[in-house]
């Protein structure tokens, strides 16, 4: 026995040696035509997944199998495959052009060449995300894709944001993408928006991304790009790719530190020349004065000292601007630092980033702490490993509220009549906004209008956050192309919430509590088995097959209540009237899925994917098995400048063509929606429990996931040495059962029947043009344009009784302007009251003069479908800058801050009639003439929302080697930033074309959200 396991260990000795002598390692220097050195060059080792980036001087180092082929890659260039002989030293000059060997990230984090894709993806460098840094990652896309429309809620840096791709592919359901960080598909649920009634917008899920951390975005943006994600891929994938370690000798040290300042954009204009009172008045007595404090209906302004709300009389006159009294300049500070290194064997990047977020409105701050480790190793010449934790500690206080005048302080700064100082308001006890007493400092007699100081200082929606992302695969290459791929990923968030309407408020004099404590939890386990090999230099095989299980788990606890017993002791326990919060969500997907690429001629590429889901939130009925879901997609590339003899100028062709057909997040995916759930249990009879239904809708135990079928074509087209591109993209999407919630009559007890009927349609375009009209040693101009038109139609809203032709998402405060699906018409239709009209089109007015409201109608879209973006990038020797213009075309938006301003005689429109009346209304009547059209007349506040932003500025310097040589240091740079600083142009007045107060399906409502910000940051890094 011993001999035996004596000659083992012998022949595994001279085996392990044998295998050490096969082994080169192989070192160089890779430089470009004008001979300066490429930095982060792949490097790899073909048919592996050996590899490493060339250093800040072009370096690399890499042990390979003698005899072994290495590819050498970079955009923007040429790529080089050398075979590794006798010289262990292989220095290279990659020359500019087409890298047609390009590799991009795509779904279930597959690399694939960018040329065999039968799709379109675009690729965002992680550093242009920082550089002008936005509050939430993914505003920094805005304008920088094609058919990625960005919408953010008017809430500050806390608040959540809308991506969308290609359009809205549901009518209830979610329309944002799937998030991927590493592997993770993270949860991206908006947490809370305001409303009809205000509210406030607690943030979403991807939000807490550390943009710091990222290397790279993959835009997957139709079906065909997503269909491997299954019921998660209708609205396309954003696919985050993080920072990794590099093999150096040491610790790397690499720190950043950002300065970023912002002032509120003040498009405010309403009229200085009237005071507060009413019926052209001046008020006489304090009581006159508090009645009428929120009317700007009073006399001219002359100066004269008139009473106010607090019983002192003041001058009579135009106090200034009220928005820069009351905003201040928000302030974030934001410090990275991250080590990095390796050897042979493994990487490492250890990352700590610190936000410290102060925003425009008093009161409301945001301390954001990500912490990130990411560990990549290379076990033996076939085991492979990644494994990835991210650590998120969030703590936002003091969220605005939105919409609504209750607890909205942007509300009452913005309708101060021009003679009232917002200052005044503030008190004099010490505590804002308060009385000597303690409660609320009130300046008119409607308690729902709160006090600014009061609701930016006293009250408090306030959320703190913890969240980690894990993620550990490990690859195994089997034999000769042969792999197996498993992976475990992980998302949980625990996410507590206090909202306090404090005693003493006006409208709610005993004050109100809500404190909450939600955690979620989702876990996907997943095993690859695939097949990837060159067969020979005409055929290629890549192959996979794989499952997935995901397992979510939500729950939601807490408390709320009304009427504190002791004043001013903001406790649960000291609530009078309490219930509890309680809910508890959970389910199971189970998925198998394959894919299968055909290469030949490495110029003629077919691929196609399957995906089966079975869902533990369906059911099985009459025996059949219900409770599953195919997706599939099918697609061709064909690279013809790779068989076709071109002319010398032009260096690259490719047709694409694909189909797919995918699903979405929605509501048949959604745990108990099939049968009446019971949710509150109360005595009964003799005591027997009795239990509540909370179903507000007749559930549909029939209910099956909506359906996406996509049909895709494109172009790309290169050409004088990559000085030219042209990147073309048509589609065609149809959405089938869509699942929708018809009215039902009251009777039932219920508010809607849950149905799949909808149908909707998108259909569009997207073009990247990309020019380089100028690029010499010291001098490059590069300039980019992309620009995406989508048309959406809604199909079909009825139900099987014919009873629905519009389905109402959304409704203003004013109560006359809605957002509807209507059939035929695009998604989020602004409906409301049109002037009604005479024969020859004129205005039609009552006996006493008055507008006379019209027919009910619609205005347009609240979604615009046409977007731009155009970027140019000039960089001098060691200075760079870059400059970026955001476009949306096509929306319209209603604004009620304008209806308010008509109604609180607060719009320069109603300065028309004061003195000698207008037409048959009096000067008496002018008040009664505007306050008529403010809430009965839909039309006269609808504008169109196009705009066009100069989104971002960057000036950055990269600072000589040989000024800091001596100092220990490998990189320094230094730059300057400003992100929205132009409005070139709008149609809207008094507030921004991007205001919105929530990031749902009901677009085109503005109301009074918090201003829309400039702001300039300074940028240091530093690399040891």
């Amino acid at each position: 026995m011993k001999k035996r396991l004596s000659l083992l260990l012998t022949v595994a000795a001279l085996f392990a040696f044998s295998s050490i002598m096969a082994q080169k390692t192989v070192t160089g220097t890779i430089i470009a035509d004008d001979g300066t050195p490429l930095i982060g060059v792949n490097v790899l080792e073909d048919g592996t997944s050996n590899g490493t980036v060339t250093d800040l001087d072009g370096k690399y180092s890499l042990t390979v199998q003698d005899g072994a082929q290495i590819s050498f890659s970079l955009i923007g260039y040429e790529t080089i495959v050398a075979t590794v002989g006798a010289e262990s030293v292989m220095n290279l000059t990659l020359r500019e052009g087409v890298n047609l060997d390009e590799v991009v990230v795509t779904a279930l984090g597959i690399e694939r060449e960018k040329k065999a894709l039968s799709y379109s993806v675009t690729e965002v460098a992680g550093e242009s995300l920082v550089q002008a840094r936005a509050p939430n990652l993914v505003q920094a896309l805005a304008g920088k894709v094609a058919g990625v429309n960005v919408a953010s809620t008017a809430t500050g840096a806390a608040g959540s944001t809308r991506v969308v791709i290609r359009g809205n592919s549901s009518l209830g359901g979610s329309n944002q993408p799937l998030y991927v960080v590493d592997g993770v598909m993270i949860n991206n649920d908006n947490l809370g928006a305001a409303g009809m009634w205000g509210g406030q917008d607690w943030g979403d899920g991807i939000s807490s991304i550390n943009p710091d951390d990222i290397e790279s975005i993959s835009v997957l943006k139709g079906s065909s790009a997503s269909a491997l994600y299954g019921f998660r891929a209708s609205n396309g994938a954003i696919v985050i790719t993080t920072k990794s370690g590099k093999k150096r000798k040491g610790i790397g040290v690499e720190y950043t530190t950002q300065l970023r300042a912002e002032s509120l954009i003040d498009l405010y204009d309403f009229q200085d020349q009237y005071g507060h009172g009413r019926l052209g008045a001046k008020p006489t007595t304090q009581e006159e004065a508090f009645a009428n404090g929120l009317y700007a209906w009073g006399d001219q302004l002359d100066g004269s000292n008139v009473i106010q709300f607090d019983g002192v009389s003041r001058p009579y006159s135009s106090v200034g601007n009220n928005l820069d009294r009351f905003y201040r300049t928000g302030t974030s500070w934001i410090n990275t630092l991250a080590l990095t290194g390796g050897n042979d064997m493994f990487t490492y990047r250890l990352s700590a980033t610190n936000f410290d977020n102060k925003d425009i409105v008093p009161g409301s701050d945001m301390v954001r702490r990500n912490f990130n480790l990411r560990v990549d190793g290379k076990l033996s010449d076939k085991l492979s490993m990644s494994a990835g934790l991210k650590y998120i500690i969030e703590d936002a206080k003091n969220r605005p509220r939105l919409s609504d005048s209750p607890g909205n302080a942007n509300y009452t700064v913005w309708s101060l009549p021009a003679s009232i100082d917002v200052e005044t308001l503030r008190g004099t006890t010490g505590k804002a906004g308060a009385n000597e007493d303690g409660t609320e400092l009130q300046f008119n007699d409607n308690v729902f209008v709160t006090n600014p100081w009061w609701a930016a200082r006293q009250f408090e929606a306030n959320s703190t956050k913890n969240r980690l992302l894990g993620n550990f695969s490990a690859r195994y290459d089997i034999w000769n192309g042969l792999y197996a791929r498993g992976r475990l990923a992980y998302d949980r968030y625990d996410r507590r919430r206090r909202n306090l309407t404090p005693y003493g408020t006006a409208y709610s004099n005993f004050g109100q509590l809500e404190e909450s404590n939600l955690t979620f939890q989702e876990i996907n386990t997943e095993l690859i088995v695939g097949f990837n090999k060159e067969l020979n230099d005409k055929v290629g095989l890549h192959i996979f097959a794989g499952g997935n299980q995901l397992r979510q788990e939500v729950e939601n606890l807490g408390g709320s209540g009304n009427n504190f017993n002791v004043p001013f002791l903001h406790a649960l326990q000291n609530l009078a009237n309490r219930s509890t919060i309680y809910s508890f969500e959970e389910q199971r997907v189970n998925s198998l899925f394959a894919s299968a690429e055909i290469s030949l001629l490495r110029s003629i590429y077919i691929n196609g994917t399957l995906r089966n889901d079975w869902f533990s939130t369906l059911t099985d009925r009459e025996g059949l098995s219900d409770n599953d879901q195919l997706y599939y997609s099918a697609g061709a590339s064909f690279v013809f400048s790779d068989l076709i003899d071109l002319p010398s100028w032009m260096d690259y062709g490719k047709l694409r063509a694909s189909y797919a057909q995918t699903s979405g997040p929605g509501q048949a995916n959604r745990p108990y929606q099939l049968n009446l759930n019971y949710g509150t249990f109360a005595q009964g009879h003799l005591g027997n429990p009795l239990g509540g239904i909370i179903n507000g809708s007749i559930p549909n135990s029939a209910l099956v996931p909506l359906l996406v079928s996509e049909i895709e074509f494109g172009l790309d087209l290169r050409f004088l040495k990559n000085r030219i591109g042209l990147d073309f993209t048509w589609y065609d999407s149809r959405t089938t059962n869509d699942i929708l919630n018809a009215a039902v009559s009251p009777t039932s007890g219920f508010g809607s029947k849950t149905v799949t009927v909808g149908e909707m349609q998108n259909t569009g375009v997207e073009v990247l043009l990309s020019l380089v009209p100028i690029q010499t040693r010291d001098f490059d101009w590069e300039f980019a344009i992309n620009l995406a038109n989508n048309q959406n139609e809604v199909i079909s809203l009825l139900t099987p009784e014919g009873d629905e032709e519009f389905l109402r998402v959304g409704e203003s405060r004013t109560r006359n302007a809605y957002i509807h699906h209507v059939e035929g018409l695009p998604y989020s239709q602004i409906a409301g009251f049109a002037y009604a009209r005479n024969a020859d089109g004129s205005i039609m007015l009552d006996d006493d003069g008055l507008p006379v409201q019209g027919d009910f109608t619609t205005f347009g879209t609240g979604v615009p479908p046409t977007s731009m973006g155009i970027s140019n990038s000039f960089r001098y020797k060691n200075l760079s800058l870059s400059v970026l213009i955001d476009m949306r075309m096509g929306a319209k938006i209603y604004g009620a801050t304008n209806a308010y301003g008509y109604f609180r005689g607060l719009h320069k429109a109603t300065l028309d009639g004061r003195d000698a009346g207008l037409g048959a209304v009096s000067a008496e009547n002018i008040e009664n003439y505007y306050q008529r059209i403010a809430f009965n007349i839909t039309e006269e506040f609808v504008q169109d929302a196009d705009f066009a932003k100069l989104r971002e500025v960057i000036l950055t310097y990269r600072v000589p080697k040989s000024l800091y040589s001596k100092l220990g240091l490998s990189d320094l740079t230094l730059g300057v930033a400003g992100r929205n600083l132009l409005l070139l142009w709008s149609e809207t007045d008094n507030f921004d074309p991007e205001s919105t107060y929530t990031n749902g399906n009901a677009q085109g409502l503005e109301m009074f959200g918090v201003p829309q910000t400039r702001s300039f940051q300074f940028n240091l890094g530093v690399k040891f």
